[in-house]
């Protein structure tokens, strides 16, 4: 967690105690969720897998299919991540706490959108190596545009 995302929950905290009622529960369910999210996004991975010849393509296709699929739920997520105040909700939020939320959420680094983007990109970069493994296997450029698409 960056110093500015600390920030943005310790003023989150802040007017949690303050407004109490509706606010209150509100900041508490977001700082649960914001630390159980933080629990499984952060700290490095210790899952690892053997790849060889009889799995490469199908590892490749795997790991392929899930960065696409990781990305296109991510943009039609993206949206309905963000906090909005209107004229209903302006008393109990004010465009501060809104704006914290949204960075938190959506547009500072380590955001959980910004987290969820550098795993998808992590996933393709693996894909690439499976690609290229699969090359070095001796599959022909068929067998892995059939999987992979098109080598670059």
């Amino acid at each position: 967690m960056t110093q500015e995302s600390a920030g943005a929950d310790a003023a989150l905290s802040a007017v949690g105690a303050v407004a109490g009622g509706v606010v209150g529960a509100a900041v508490s369910a977001f700082q649960s969720a914001s630390a159980f999210l933080d629990g499984l996004t952060s700290g490095p991975s210790t899952q690892s897998f053997h790849v060889n010849k009889d799995n490469v393509l199908k590892a490749g296709k795997i790991i392929q299919d899930q960065a696409k699929e990781l990305r296109r739920a991510l943009v039609s997520a993206q949206h309905n991540l963000r906090v909005y105040v209107d004229a209903k909700s302006a008393g109990e939020v004010s465009e501060n706490i809104a704006g914290l939320w949204n960075r938190r959420l959506t547009t500072d680094d380590d955001s959980y959108v910004g987290r969820i983007e550098k795993y998808a990109e992590s996933l393709e970069n693996l894909g690439l190596q499976l690609k290229e493994s699969a090359k070095q296997y001796g599959f022909t450029d068929d067998e892995i545009n059939n999987v992979f698409g098109k080598m670059k």
